[in-house]
């Protein structure tokens, strides 16, 4: 029997560690950091599991009366997704500094590709970013690990290790999951380096 799907609320994360959110002044859309505890101005609801090609309808958080436009999302070869205007089949790009989020690039590069989140893993993510959500311990040395910081390309770095936001999303929608005052070992891994890292995560209670 084929698993039915179901809907499932989505926000993305942008190439520059940003996420796709919604200025309600301009009623258009607009880059904004991501910020722990704090759902982005724009978000969707997809079908999970995911097939691609699939139509995606962007929702505002802040209800306003400008139409967006109509988009499909496809995954990238690098294993993330891209918005395409269904109108004239161009990209949805973010743009650095105050480039914004356009919606007319014709080739798909860094900028055009998007981290999808859910919100247990957006939760996760809040966690290693606020220190005090959890104390994060390296079980190798029994080390307590910096707040993540994030960096471009879609990865985040504790104490000068760089981990992979897509390489490391099980683990972090697990730490999303994790109650207050538990302690759970979760299994990271950093990039260029073969041994992964066990992080030891407690909650306070």
């Amino acid at each position: 029997m084929s698993e039915t799907p179901s809907l499932t609320r989505v926000w993305f994360m942008d190439w520059h560690g940003r996420v796709l959110s919604h200025d309600p002044i301009r009623d258009d859309f607009s880059p904004a950091p991501f910020q722990p505890g704090i759902y982005p101005g724009l978000s969707a609801l997809v079908a999970f599991p995911l097939t691609f090609p699939c139509e995606v309808t962007l929702e505002k958080r802040v209800s306003m009366p400008r139409l967006l436009p109509e988009l499909e999302m496809q995954e990238t070869p690098q294993g993330f997704v891209c918005l395409v205007t269904k109108k004239y089949n161009t990209y949805l790009i973010s743009a650095p500094g105050r480039g914004g989020i356009l919606t007319n690039s014709t080739n798909l590069g860094e900028w055009e590709q998007l981290l999808i989140m859910q919100q247990d893993f957006m939760r996760g993510l809040s966690t290693l970013m606020v220190p005090d959500k959890a104390t994060l311990i390296d079980t190798q040395n029994d080390q307590p690990l910096s707040p993540l910081q994030l960096n471009s390309g879609f990865v985040g770095e504790v104490n000068g290790k760089r981990l992979s936001l897509k390489r490391n999303l099980q683990a972090i929608e697990h730490l999303g999951r994790i109650p207050a005052g538990q302690t759970a070992d979760l299994t990271f891994h950093e990039e260029n380096e073969k041994s992964p890292m066990t992080v030891r995560i407690q909650r306070p209670g």
